[in-house]
């Protein structure tokens, strides 16, 4: 196993920041400092420390978890009346992440892993669509939503969104679905601004292939092989 992967895989770093510390010199290999970023390791038989500590790769975890609204999206424990997930997961893993973590008001899909390389890939947009169902107050109408699917820039990004639908509408508000590989949903505020429509609620309903149903609201399940296969491919990791 690559160095690199096996500082991943013990949640260490992401990859490429692995490779920083390698570059560094605060990598040992069996006693000694190891530099070069293609060296292989063996995980049983190899000793590796960073800074002076042993660390050993362990089984990554990947878990899906339903936000309810009004509710932090860290796993640190409230200091005032604002919750947070921490009232679900009473005893978190040590290095779990929550990843593309969503605003205080909004609801959906979170993934909380302790795959660093993962939730690096997917906080860059890289290719994991995230499916959202937005409530806009007002009729938006066709042109609208032709004027969504081109896009916008946010903080100096450009957000493309694979598809964009309106699911029903009323005489005071619209809802649409929009794919997009978007993991700020403030992005899609801004969305809401572009169409002269503020965005009333955000609700992720999926997360690449993953999606809320048999949750309820602050429940979880750990991911099955396959999901974690497909959610890795669809990071562009191997």
């Amino acid at each position: 196993m690559r160095l690199q992967r096996y500082l991943a895989q013990a949640g260490v770093s992401s990859r490429r920041q692995a490779e920083a510390l390698i570059a560094s010199g605060a990598v040992r290999v069996n006693g000694d400092v190891v530099k070069q970023l293609g060296t292989s390791v063996d995980e049983k038989r190899d000793r590796v420390e960073v800074n002076g500590r042993r660390v050993v790769p362990e089984k990554p975890i990947y878990r899906l978890l339903l936000k309810p609204r009004a509710c932090l999206a860290t796993l640190q424990r409230g200091t005032g009346e604002r919750p947070t997930l921490a009232r679900f997961l009473r005893d978190p893993e040590p290095g779990l992440h929550v990843v593309a973590p969503l605003d205080f008001p909004a609801e959906g899909v979170l993934l909380l892993t302790t795959d660093g390389e993962l939730a690096q890939a997917i906080a860059k947009g890289r290719g994991v669509p995230m499916t959202y169902h937005l409530k806009l107050q007002g009729l938006v109408g066709e042109r609208e939503i032709e004027r969504l699917a081109r896009g916008w820039r946010w903080e100096g990004r450009s957000v493309k969104p694979v598809t964009v639908q309106r699911l029903a509408a009323t005489e005071k508000n619209s809802w649409i679905e929009m794919v997009v590989a978007e993991t700020r949903p403030r992005a899609l505020k801004a969305a809401g601004e572009l169409v002269r429509h503020s965005l009333l609620k955000i609700s992720r309903v999926r997360l690449g292939g993953l999606s809320f149903e048999g949750l309820a609201m602050g429940g979880w399940r750990d991911l099955t092989k396959g999901e974690i296969s497909d959610l890795r491919h669809r990071a562009g990791l191997d």
